[in-house]
This record gives C-alpha cells, structure tokens and sequence, in this order.
C-alpha cells in the first residue's frame, strides 16, 4: 500500500512539473537558462533540428507531453491493480 502511494505522488508531482513547460514565462526562462549550454541542444543535434528557441521549446513541451501520458499511464495502472 505503502509503494502505491509514493507511486501515485511521484507521478502527481511529475506532471505538475513537466506541466510548468506550457507557461510561456517559464519556458522562456528555462530557455535562457540554459541557450549557452552544449546539453540543452543535444538532442536538436541528434535529430538534425535547426538550434532556434521555436524548436528548442517545442521540443521541451513535447518532451513533457510523453513524461506526462506515461505518468498518467502510470497511475491509472496503480488504481487498476490496487
């Protein structure tokens, strides 16, 4: 029961914080944040994306889209079974 529980607020509090990159002020701060670091275009690179602010912050609210299904996912299987 214990394990259920810390399963459920982990995947609550992951979706409040990927959630926070569909604020415009919160990704625009993230964005310049990080712009001058080599980490932060790592994957545009991979992928062959031109390294704008546009895709950098689509890539990032789509990034959050995945995290947050699979954490919906995640609870819905933890009612499911419990």
């Amino acid at each position: 029961m214990t394990e259920k529980l810390i399963l459920l607020i982990f995947s609550a509090i992951m979706i409040f914080l990927f959630s926070l990159n569909f604020s415009s002020k919160w990704s625009d701060k993230h964005y310049n944040r990080l712009k001058d670091k080599d980490r932060a275009w790592f994957w545009l690179r991979i992928f062959k994306v031109q390294e704008t602010e546009e895709n950098y912050v689509r890539f990032l609210r789509g990034l959050s889209v995945f995290v947050i299904v699979i954490m919906i996912v995640t609870i819905i299987f933890t009612l499911m079974l419990g």
